[in-house]
C-alpha cells in the first residue's frame, strides 16, 4: 500500500484548509480516515468543505484508497460513507475502501448508496432527511444520475427551471422546518430556486470535463440543504466582516445558545475544473492569483455566464439582491480562493464587494462550492 495522509475529525474550516494544503504538497497518497469523517452533520458550510477536501484528494490520487483501521467492520464503514454526500463523492472518485486487509473496489463500496439514491430520486423525505439536513447527489454513471427532484427527464439538458426548483425547496422546507418555514421569505426561496437551476445547468455543461474539454470519468454534483442551530463562531473569526456578521446576527437571538446561530444553509457543489478555469480555459496553475480572482468575480455578475443559452447568468446576482435586503452571507470556494460577501438587513452595499475568508494562501481545490447562509430570526 502506498504512503497515506491522515485526516482526523475536522472541527473548523481552517483545519480543512490545512489538510487541503498537505494533500496538494504530497499528491497521490492513500487517505486514512475515521469511520464517521464523511457522515457527520456539522452544518452545511462545514459539510460541503469536507466534501470538497475529499474530492480534491481523490483527483490528486486517482488510484487512491480510503483506508480505515482494522478494528472497523467493512459493512459498517460502507453504510456510513454511503449515507451522505461527502462520502459518496469520495467513494465515486477513489479506487475503493481498505479496512485492515480487506479491500472493496469502488463499485462494491457504493452498493449501500443505491437505496439512498432511489429514495432521493423519489423524494422520500422521511428516508433522506437526517436530522435537519438532506442532500441530492448526481453521481456519474449511476442509473439515477439525473435525479427527478432536480431534472424533468433522465437527460443532462433537462434541469428543472425556477418553478420546479421552487416547488422542491418549499416542499423540503415545509417538511424539515415547520416553524422556521414560516420565517423564510418567499422571494428568498425563489432566488435560491434560480440559483439552483442555473448552477445545475452550468455543471452539466462545464463541470463534467476539465478546462480543455476532456471529460471526467468520475464526477459528482449536487445540493445540500440544512436548517441548523450549530453555526459556530470559530469559523467566523478569520476576517472582521465575518466576525461582525456573526456577532450582529447573534444579538438578534440572545435567548438562544450563546455560541451558535440558527440558520438556513444551502450549498451547491461540483467536482469540475472550478469557476476561473471554466471561464478562461486555463488550468489554475496557469493563472496568477489576481487573474483568477478577476475571472471569478467577473463571472458572478448579472448576465455573465459560461452557458450557451440566452438569458443565463442571473442565479447568483438574484441571491445577492435578496441577501442584501434580508441580511445573510454567501461564500464561494473555488480554485485557490474562498470568497465571501456579508450583508446586514437593508444594507446598501455593492453586491460584488467580495472579500477573502482567509488571509493565508490556500490550496487549489477541486470544483466549486457555493454556500448561502440565511439567519432565521424570530
Amino acid at each position: 500500500m502506498m504512503a497515506s495522509h491522515f485526516l482526523q475529525a475536522q472541527a473548523s474550516l481552517m483545519a480543512i484548509e490545512h489538510s487541503m494544503l498537505a494533500i496538494e504538497r504530497t499528491p497521490g497518497q492513500d487517505l486514512r480516515v475515521s469511520k464517521d469523517f464523511a457522515s457527520k452533520r456539522l452544518g452545511v458550510l462545514n459539510d460541503a468543505a469536507r466534501l470538497q477536501l475529499l474530492a480534491t484528494w481523490a483527483r490528486h490520487a486517482p488510484d487512491g484508497r480510503l483506508v480505515f483501521h482494522e478494528a472497523n467492520a467493512l459493512d459498517v464503514v460502507l453504510r456510513e460513507w454511503c449515507d451522505y454526500a461527502p462520502g459518496i463523492v469520495a467513494l465515486r472518485m477513489s479506487k475503493g475502501v481498505q479496512v485492515g486487509e480487506v479491500f472493496a473496489e469502488r463499485r462494491d463500496a457504493l452498493v449501500p448508496a443505491v437505496a439512498k439514491m432511489l429514495n432521493s430520486d423519489s423524494l422520500r423525505l422521511d428516508d433522506i432527511i437526517k436530522g435537519r439536513t438532506l442532500d441530492f447527489c448526481c453521481v456519474s454513471g449511476s442509473k439515477v444520475q439525473y435525479l427527478r427532484p432536480l431534472f424533468t427527464a433522465r437527460d443532462s439538458r433537462s434541469v428543472k427551471g425556477k418553478l420546479g426548483m421552487s416547488d422542491l425547496l418549499r416542499a423540503v422546507s415545509a417538511r424539515v422546518a415547520v416553524v422556521d418555514n414560516r420565517r423564510i421569505p418567499d422571494d428568498f426561496i425563489d432566488a435560491c430556486a434560480i440559483f439552483c437551476s442555473e448552477l445545475m445547468r452550468n455543471t452539466q455543461e462545464h463541470a463534467v470535463a476539465d478546462h480543455v474539454g476532456r471529460r471526467y470519468v468520475e464526477h459528482v454534483e449536487g445540493l445540500i440543504v440544512g436548517w441548523h442551530d450549530d453555526t459556530p463562531e470559530e469559523d467566523f473569526t478569520s476576517h472582521e466582516r465575518l466576525h461582525a456578521f456573526w456577532k450582529n446576527e447573534h444579538e438578534h437571538e440572545r435567548s438562544w445558545r450563546a455560541d451558535t446561530l440558527r440558520t438556513l444553509q444551502l450549498s451547491f457543489f461540483d467536482t469540475g475544473p472550478g469557476f476561473a478555469s471554466r471561464l478562461t480555459g486555463k488550468a489554475i496553475n496557469e493563472l496568477d492569483l489576481c487573474d483568477e480572482r478577476s475571472a471569478v468575480l467577473d463571472g458572478l455578475k448579472r448576465n455573465v455566464s459560461s452557458k450557451r443559452e440566452t438569458g443565463a447568468g442571473n442565479g447568483i446576482p438574484e441571491v445577492l439582491d435578496v441577501l442584501r435586503r434580508l441580511g445573510g452571507l454567501i461564500t464561494i470556494r473555488t480554485g485557490r480562493l474562498r470568497l465571501f460577501a456579508t450583508f446586514s438587513q437593508g444594507e446598501n452595499r455593492d453586491l460584488f464587494a467580495f472579500d477573502d475568508w482567509f488571509r493565508e494562501p490556500l490550496a487549489a481545490a477541486v470544483g466549486a462550492v457555493v454556500t448561502i447562509i440565511l439567519p432565521i430570526r424570530r
